[in-house]
């Protein structure tokens, strides 16, 4: 199918209406014309074609009784041959017999037991139609257990010719309508389940045959088998049951449709009793109660006028980060590296930095850096014997690797090179949640700073020392999320939500290394071809303190990292 196109370069309103109304009309046409083509079942082989329509009907133990009696098939045929003789027969043969033989006439026969029949004929005619109906062809169309295909052929024959053999055709291909009342055996095995925070992980064991989907029930054994919620599951994975009661036994059974939309009966059914896990926010805010209450607002309303100017930008960008489920922080992080880039992108360049000894003019610094990050979350808690405080106990004290991304803009560069730039940055840690039945859940927080900082790199004696130091100070604002087993956001034990955001300050001291040094002709062409000025291996401890600037209802994400890149100068 082609492409419409249209081009109208007009201003005035009634030309664009005009505009609108074709395009209009050209997606109903289009769309009409691919409604009906899915339709259809064809097939064109040599001297005939032959067509089904509707062709996308499935018949099976719950629709048969309905569908044979009054859904009407149209069937058309055309030989396309050219006829030899003024004497001719088109006809149309359906049949569940494996092939059906080109003597079979029209007569009433019933086509239950492999047999044939021709639905219809025409003297002197190349193409035929035919509409039917499947209890026309069978005397019993729906027979219990049973799995019968009706095939479609077109047949033409001559009577006499003046020369030669007259020509008798079949269509080698056929078209097929399949009535499968045969349910699929029912699962030998009963599905294993899992226990969690008011839900059940089901995995159902994977049945072998013609299986289109699975799904899974859950009742309460006090209650009828009708009464049971059922969903759609992936075999020979976890899924979850959601919108349990803590401490319920529930019935669980799994069942397998085949393509034609036939259930088998249940499998063996076992039982599952949800049970209360804690997330990571309800450990902080439920079990340690002495500590902050950790950012369940990110700043107070009567401190905000107090706060640096700097609060009115991130309040801004507060809009774009948040994340409300775990799949959209990649989204987000992209959203935030393009302000990021367009704020330092944006700024005025008040210098530009040209060495004698590169080909293209330097006025950015690009920088990828990693390093352990632990927040100090547990530092609001007072410490108590023999009683873990709530990330040590939930996160064991892991320190996941933060990627940062950090964009410069170069301003001056007379005594070393000064700059702004910005910091974005993702970290993600999991651990179990506690629960007193050892169900073993997971629960996630992750974190996604943001910084702009001035920094200050002492550059001058490069050429001849490839030690650089740099300096770097600024303001940053951490936005966070907690997740439960399910992926989706956490609540406080208060009912709020676990996520939000918290400002704060950091500041870095760095050493980088030079790598022209070791290949300076390698370095010039870097610099020629891709426009890299210099490369550096940077080593850089940073210190932060995030906790919206001593606020005691916020969070503490500040922490102490060693960070370790790569750094470009473009």
């Amino acid at each position: 199918m082609g492409i419409i196109s249209l081009s109208l370069k007009s201003n005035d309103r009634a030309f664009r209406t005009v505009k609108s109304t074709i395009l209009n009309m050209a997606y109903v046409a289009i769309s009409f014309t691919l409604m009906t083509k899915s339709a259809v079942a064809q097939f064109t082989n040599e001297s005939s074609t032959v067509t089904l329509t509707p062709s996308d009907i499935s018949l099976n133990i719950e629709n048969c009784e309905t569908l044979a009696a009054e859904q009407s098939f149209t069937l058309n045929g055309t030989y396309t041959g050219s006829p030899n003789s003024t004497t001719y027969e088109t006809r149309l043969i359906a049949g569940t017999a494996p092939s059906c033989s080109v003597e079979d006439s029209c007569t009433s026969i019933e086509i239950d037991e492999d047999a044939c029949t021709c639905e219809d004929y025409e003297s002197n005619q190349l193409s035929i139609t035919h509409s039917f109906t499947l209890a026309e062809l069978f005397d019993q169309p729906c027979v219990e257990g049973s799995e019968r295909t009706v095939n479609f052929y077109l047949h033409y024959k001559e009577s006499n010719v003046d020369f030669g053999t007259p020509v008798e055709h079949q269509s080698t291909e056929v078209l097929q309508i399949v009535i499968d009342l045969a349910a699929p055996e029912a699962p030998e095995e009963s599905p294993s389940v899992t226990p969690a925070e008011e839900a059940l992980v089901i995995n159902a064991p994977e049945v072998s045959g013609d299986i289109g989907r699975y799904e899974a029930c859950v009742w309460l054994p006090s209650d009828d088998r009708e009464t049971a919620r059922c969903k759609e599951i992936t075999p020979d994975s976890s899924d979850r049951f959601e919108g349990l009661q803590n401490d319920v036994v529930y019935q669980v059974i799994y069942a397998v449709y085949d393509t034609a939309g036939n259930r088998s009966e249940d499998s063996p059914a076992v039982e599952g009793t949800p049970a209360s896990v804690l997330d990571f926010a309800e450990v902080y805010s439920g079990e340690y109660p002495g500590g902050e209450r950790g950012g369940c607002q990110s700043m107070s309303d009567d401190g905000a006028m107090n706060r640096l100017p700097l609060v009115c930008l991130f309040l801004g960008l507060m809009v774009f980060v948040r994340s409300r489920k775990r799949s959209r922080g990649y989204i987000t992080l992209l959203r935030v590296s393009i302000l990021n880039i367009a704020i330092v992108g944006l700024t005025p360049q008040y210098g530009i930095a040209k060495p004698s000894s590169s080909f293209s003019p330097m006025t950015s610094t690009v920088t990828l850096s990693g390093g352990a990050y632990q927040p100090s979350i547990d530092d609001e808690f007072i410490p108590r014997d023999g009683v873990q405080r709530p990330y040590a106990r939930v996160f064991q004290d892991q320190s996941p690797v933060m990627f940062q991304v950090q964009l410069e803009r170069h301003l001056l560069d007379s005594y070393g090179l000064l700059s702004i730039g910005g910091i974005l940055g993702y970290w993600n840690v999991e651990g179990d949640g506690l629960s007193v039945t050892n169900v073993t859940e997971t629960t996630e927080m992750s974190v996604i700073p943001f910084a702009v900082y001035a920094g200050y790199r002492f550059d001058l004696f490069q050429d001849l020392i490839p030690l650089v130091p740099s300096l770097k100070l600024g303001v940053n604002y951490y936005t966070w999320s907690i997740y439960d087993g399910s992926g989706d956001i956490a609540s406080f034990v208060d009912g709020s939500e676990a996520s939000g955001g918290t400002f704060g300050w950091f500041y870095s001291i760095g050493v980088n290394l030079l790598l022209d040094f070791l290949d300076r002709e390698m370095a010039w062409s870097f610099d020629r071809d891709a426009g890299v000025n210099h490369s550096y291996l940077t080593f850089e401890y940073q210190v932060s303190t995030v906790n919206d600037f001593g606020d005691p209802d916020s969070f503490r994400l500040g922490s102490e990292m060693m960070l370790f890149g790569i750094t470009l100068d473009i």
